[in-house]
């Protein structure tokens, strides 16, 4: 393909993408199934919904909304699935170039308050951790009385049996952590410190910083069974 017709079909492509940006002729609606078609190339999802409220056409324009809300029966990315995934944020201005542009980006240059709630199963849990690493083949994660407790097989100086229990944290706001409150190897207790290497590798547990909007976490609870995240 020569220069010259390179340049032609970058021209067109750019063009193309800037189309849906003149005044008025965006709309609500191409917003949602932007950010719809934005959400199912990162994540495997389940009855997906996506709803996006207007003020008015000229705050379209600017790429700002009343409110926006996903919600999916299931979400699913890095083999962890969150079952249900919902987020709704208020007053939402969108980098309306970006979600329009080649590479569909979604950026929030401003969004107001944010809710989220997302709930994650023992089951799910386990099976995204044993696709998500290959250190510990047998990695087990227990829901119960508050806390989770991790088993599995690892090669410690002191032996390879492991048994962890803890608690989980997000220090960014978007990544939880586990975090041990008491290990043993073999049945025998052993400092934290000891399993610091072992914690590297299977942190952080889940990440939800591509969460659309990228609401912060502000809780966790550890329900029998079940993670509860918002």
């Amino acid at each position: 393909m020569s220069r010259v017709t390179l340049l032609l079909s970058a021209l067109l492509a750019l063009a193309l993408a800037s189309l849906p940006l003149s005044a008025g002729a965006v709309t609500a609606s191409d917003v949602a199934k932007r950010l719809r078609d934005r959400i199912v190339s990162q994540w495997e999802v389940q009855n997906l919904e996506v709803s996006v409220v207007p003020y008015s056409q000229a705050e379209t324009d600017r790429g700002r909304f009343q409110s926006v809300s996903v919600r999916a029966e299931s979400a699913t990315r890095s083999g962890l699935a969150l079952k249900p995934m919902w987020v709704k944020g208020t007053d939402v201005i969108f980098d309306l170039p970006k979600l329009f542009g080649p590479e569909m980006s979604v950026q929030t240059k401003y969004r107001g308050a944010t809710e989220m709630y997302v709930v994650m199963s023992q089951q799910d849990l386990n099976e995204g951790l044993r696709m998500a690493q290959k250190v510990v083949p047998d990695l087990a994660a227990t829901l119960q009385n508050g806390q989770i407790t991790l088993t599995g097989t690892y090669k410690f100086v002191v032996g390879n049996k492991f048994r962890m229990a803890g608690k989980l944290t997000v220090p960014d706001g978007y990544k939880i952590s586990f975090v041990p409150t008491s290990c043993k190897v073999n049945g025998i207790p052993i400092p934290v410190s000891g399993v610091k290497i072992l914690l590297s590798k299977l942190n952080p547990i889940l990440d939800l910083s591509e969460v659309v909007m990228k609401p912060r976490i502000t809780s966790i609870t550890i329900e029998e069974g079940k993670i509860v995240v918002k």
